[in-house]
């Protein structure tokens, strides 16, 4: 039996996931993300129609990289060709149906809270590390997604003064259009901007990745880590997590958890009780999961 289906919208594929009665993946379809509105719209609505195939009523989560404005109704993104438009009022009216919609970072967080690495932990945040940053919070298994849709984005917080002040980093406008945000150097290409600034080199995130082991390189990535650890004292001493988990392209690095760790104890007061950061344990399943659990549950 099939109990409720999922969809990954990204910004190069589209996934739909059936899961079963025990919330197992039972059959998926991937497509290519369009380039274009129409097509978005039409490649979405397709995946809807098979997920339905067998049961118009089958509920269908989407988790999609994006917010849609509670005022406007419009979707905000730069990586969909959605931004600025009626989105999500335009696929339920091509498919004639109203679908749970979830941010991808705050669907990863809710299948990591009731399925993955933060089951059973009570209050646990998301963070997803890739070309942006962003997250979400569960709390005893409910995600906090009733206001305005925009908790967990944590990459857009004002980056410390005083790590700013340590190492003179250049304030950087951000695509979001402020300047400082965490995500200017906390994120994959902020690590690369990192580089440029500090050896003057153009580095990827992966050259810095194989190269922590020579002495300029693991200054890069020493501020790195302390950037994001300043980071997570901020979501420490404003919602005063249990557990973190990681995800995005970045959570892939080996030793991550340790660095991270270790940079913690360094910018945060020893008084504090530090929480457990872990990987996700979900891989590719935890957007659609999350987006479709929070379906089934409407």
């Amino acid at each position: 039996m099939i109990r409720t289906g999922g969809i990954d919208l990204g910004g190069t594929k589209i996934e739909a996931q059936k899961f079963d009665a025990d919330w197992n993946v039972s059959d998926k379809r991937r497509i290519e993300t369009p380039t274009t509105y129409l097509e978005l719209v039409a490649a979405v609505v397709d995946q809807i129609c098979w997920l339905q195939k067998e049961n118009p009523n089958l509920p269908v989560g989407i988790a999609a990289a994006g917010l849609s404005n509670p005022n406007s109704g419009t979707w905000i993104s730069a990586n969909l060709p959605a931004n600025g438009m009626p989105f999500v009022q335009d696929v339920a009216k091509a498919a004639g149906g109203r679908y749970t919609w979830l941010n991808d970072c705050r669907a990863f967080t809710q299948a990591e809270a009731i399925f993955g690495a933060g089951q059973s932990e009570g209050t646990i945040v998301g963070l997803v590390l890739g070309t942006g940053i962003a997250g979400g919070v569960s709390i005893d298994g409910a995600l906090i997604n009733n206001g305005n849709g925009q908790s967990g984005e944590f990459g857009h917080m004002p980056i410390s003064g005083a790590i700013i002040a340590a190492h003179n980093l250049p304030i950087l406008k951000c695509g979001c259009g402020r300047f400082g945000c965490y995500e200017t150097y906390g994120s994959g290409p902020g690590m690369e901007r990192l580089a440029k600034h500090l050896l003057g080199r153009d580095l990827s995130s992966r050259e810095i990745e194989l190269g922590r082991s020579t002495p300029d390189i693991s200054r890069v990535w020493e501020i790195w880590c302390e950037i994001n650890a300043a980071l997570i004292l901020t979501i420490m001493t404003t919602i005063d997590p249990r557990t973190i988990v990681l995800g995005g392209g970045l959570s892939k690095i080996p030793g991550i958890i340790e660095a991270l760790e270790s940079a913690l104890k360094r910018v945060a007061w020893r008084e504090l009780t530090l929480p457990s950061i872990r990987l996700g344990t979900r891989g590719e399943t935890a957007a659609a999961l999350g987006a479709a659990y929070e379906a089934y549950h409407v």
